[in-house]
């Protein structure tokens, strides 16, 4: 059985700050006839996912009952809005809603200018009714519901969207290495093939990527994970880790993996025929594609969950980029979920998926190749990675949603630097990280 979302539980932020957000507001006599959302989004300009947010936001603009306004602006990537957050936080000069990964928004919470979704999606008067709640994906939607102190079950954002860390195999390199013709099974076949291929005149092993996401995902190869929501602590000193450190070690040492330094330039070796493996997010699929035929590789490939150790079995890691409704007068409070509630219908995520190639949040639709207009993207991916989100062997993780994760992702890059440079013992480095982390935790989640 598919191994219930860990994400959930990953959102243990013991924080004591968070109150004022979490009051009750009656929402039941608001009128919010003729306000304005103003919303800070990350898609860029030339972007089909920019495109489709816009007709979205120009249908709703023209067809609600109420003469609500949107106003999207793009405010770059993650990363600067998280910037531009911080000092509207201070000058209380809030957008309405606000792009963001669970992490981020909890901070933000955490200062007590994050809306309880669960208010206006359970409102008798503007809320989802029960039976089209059934229609929602709420394994994935809770990821944003924080069942643990101080938050007492806030939903402090709600998803739009999500993509997959996926695992990529070139078919027609693992059979010429002498290997079955298909992707690796374990993590020793993973690395049993990768070796091959550094070993062979033909192609390298495998591209290693040091960024944390990559590395999450090996630790959930593992069966592990980086923060143990039962005792509330980072766990970088766990066995798990420590395993997943020690292949990256230990492949590196053979020869059966390679650092890089350019980026994306793993997928970008991997399209060009260079190693039979690589991994990135599902979003990067078109560009993948788009490599690969420009180098006219005919290879076949595909795209699965990470291979697991002995008895882990096949997991993926879940990105889910959400948006956040801020605090302002239940007026635009209510307006703003209104436009939320539009973006969560049926033929809005109909629309959203077709066009942009992301998974919806919804299980009541499919996505036809009629309905498929992302041009990048061939559909036959779509298919094939929405078919791993459904696969019940298939375990899910999704990183820890506290808002000291975000200074985490900057440490563990160095860590493992310095253990695969010979500079300090896996033991050693992780201990050493697992302090560093416990003193952020406890200066920024409690």
């Amino acid at each position: 059985m598919k191994t219930k979302m860990t994400i959930a539980l990953m959102f243990c932020v013991l924080t004591l700050g968070l109150v004022q957000a979490q009051s009750t507001t009656d929402y039941e006599g608001v009128d919010p006839s003729g306000q304005t959302v103003v919303y800070w989004h990350q898609y860029s300009d030339d972007s089909s996912q920019a495109e489709t947010m816009s007709a979205l936001i120009e249908e709703f603009n023209s067809s609600n009952d109420y003469g609500i306004t949107v106003e999207a602006i793009h405010q770059g990537s993650y990363s600067p809005i998280q910037d531009l957050m911080n000092t509207a936080i201070l000058s209380g000069e809030l957008p309405n809603l606000v792009a963001g990964y669970a992490n981020a928004i909890a901070g933000w919470a955490n200062e007590g200018v994050v809306v309880d979704i669960n208010e206006l999606l359970n409102s008798p008067m503007w809320g989802i009714a029960p039976d089209e709640q059934a229609n929602l994906n709420f394994d994935l939607l809770d990821v944003n519901q924080l069942d643990f102190a101080p938050f007492h079950g806030m939903r402090v954002a709600w998803a739009n969207q999500n993509s997959l860390n996926v695992f990529y195999t070139n078919l027609d390199i693992v059979e010429a290495l002498g290997f079955d013709r298909r992707p690796p099974e374990t993590l020793a076949e993973f690395e049993a093939i990768s070796c091959a291929a550094g070993a062979s005149e033909m192609y390298q092993g495998y591209p290693l990527d040091t960024g944390t996401s990559h590395f999450e995902s090996f630790v959930a190869a593992h069966g592990g994970a980086i923060f143990d929501a039962e005792s509330g602590e980072y766990i970088f000193d766990s066995a798990e880790v420590a395993a997943a450190l020690e292949l990256f070690t230990r492949m590196l040492e053979n020869n059966c993996a390679y650092l890089f330094a350019e980026r994306y330039q793993n997928t970008g070796d991997f399209a060009v025929g260079v190693t039979p493996f690589a991994a990135g997010s599902s979003a990067g699929i078109p560009f993948v594609t788009w490599d690969a035929a420009t180098a006219e590789m005919t290879d076949e490939w595909v795209v699965t969950a990470f291979p697991g150790a002995d008895g882990v079995g096949p997991t993926l890691q879940l990105f889910v980029p959400s948006q956040a409704i801020l605090t302002a007068t239940p007026e635009q409070e209510v307006a703003t979920w209104l436009f939320v509630k539009f973006l969560a219908g049926a033929e809005a995520q109909l629309a959203w998926s077709g066009a942009t190639g992301y998974f919806s949040i919804r299980n009541d639709i499919e996505v036809t190749e009629d309905d498929f207009t992302e041009p990048r993207m061939p559909f036959h991916r779509f298919v094939e990675v929405q078919g791993i989100l459904a696969d019940e062997m298939v375990s899910i993780y999704a990183s820890p949603g506290l808002p000291s994760y975000s200074a985490v992702r900057g440490l563990v890059p160095n860590m493992i630097a310095e253990v695969v440079n010979g500079d300090a013992p896996v033991a050693d480095a992780l201990a050493e990280l697992n302090e560093e982390v416990a003193e952020l935790h406890a200066d920024l989640d409690m």
